[in-house]
């Protein structure tokens, strides 16, 4: 090899370098996602006065923090029990915040293989997940190409969430977020929908296994949560979100739902912080309306199931009180 050819080569591998550099810092100021997330963070290290209520879980998770008092909705799209006890750990060894109580989404989906497999938007996540601690747990080195990911490239095939973010900068100009809490933008009534158990269908299979359901990492993660609100002496509630009834059966055909349940409430049980499960699954199994697909509630339907919550978490209070 010619000096000229190893010049031209390093001139090459330069500019590459620059170009990914270039892409990967225009795609993390873009992401939406990023914006959500971030702006999420902010509010968080900005919360003043006491926190009665952290909440955590996916885009499930609607608990409308404008209802419920002293709380801090930090759930995120596709967050799964991983990226929860890393965000989780933060919050108690970095920010000096100390939530009385932590309402942690527990819902059959929560628990299955392609949940505990989803890494989505790493670009945030890396500030947060040790990938190589997670790769020893997982005993699965391909977790690191995530790491790679959201270090170096974070837009390496990303396209669907630089579609949303062109979306979101054209149609909505501000984001609405309060104490983590965001309103789907979503309008959709599932009460018309044509074929909603079809449709249920389609979702129950795309998140839920037939063949696992309880991931290992997910039970090593959901454990060592607990262990965090042992360990800061935070008191632990678990909760599962309504959901359509087309969607719920759907999950029964596909998971041994009470095998599963049982499963989870003896691990919880293991530690004298665990309070309690809140399950709301059934609650508008009767109102379709209350959805805006199988498993998302709308607005409305978060509003009303928040002000049950709440009704329900006061009656908690006044007995502890009177105990």
């Amino acid at each position: 090899m010619t000096q000229k050819t190893i010049i031209r080569f390093l001139l090459f591998l330069t500019v590459m370098v620059a170009v990914n550099f270039i892409l990967d810092r225009a795609f993390k100021a873009f992401s939406v996602h990023n914006a959500i997330n971030k702006t999420m963070d902010r509010q968080f290290e900005e919360y003043q006065g006491t926190m009665k209520y952290l909440t955590l879980g996916n885009s499930h998770n609607c608990i409308n923090t404008y209802i419920l008092d002293s709380s801090f909705n930090y759930g995120s799209p596709s967050e799964n029990f991983i990226q929860s006890y890393y965000k989780l750990k933060h919050v108690l060894e970095e920010t000096g915040q100390r939530p009385r109580n932590l309402i942690l989404q527990a819902d059959v989906s929560s628990f299955g293989p392609m949940i505990a497999n989803r890494f989505e938007y790493n670009s945030y996540w890396i500030h947060y997940i040790d990938y190589f601690e997670l790769a020893r747990i997982k005993g699965n080195r391909d977790v690191l190409d995530k790491w790679l990911e959201g270090k170096f490239m974070s837009y390496a095939g990303n396209y669907k969430d630089i579609q949303l973010s062109i979306f979101y900068r054209i149609k909505v100009k501000t984001l609405e977020i309060y104490n983590g809490y965001r309103p789907h933008r979503d309008y959709r009534n599932f009460a018309n929908n044509p074929n909603r158990q079809r449709t249920a269908w389609n979702k129950a299979n795309l998140i839920l296994s037939p063949d696992i359901y309880m991931d290992p990492s997910i039970a090593v993660y959901f454990e060592k949560i607990l262990q965090l609100c042992q360990k800061y002496r935070i008191n632990v509630m678990l909760i599962r979100i309504p959901m359509s009834k087309e969607f719920y059966e759907e999950e029964c055909k596909i998971v041994p739902v009470d095998k599963l349940y049982a499963e989870v409430e003896e691990i919880a049980c293991r530690y004298p912080v665990y309070d309690r499960i809140l399950d709301y699954h059934d609650l508008f199994s009767d109102h379709p309306e209350y959805f805006f697909d199988p498993d998302h509630l709308n607005i409305k339907g978060a509003d009303l199931f928040t002000e049950h919550l709440v009704k329900d978490l006061e009656q908690m209070d006044s007995a502890s009180r009177a105990e």
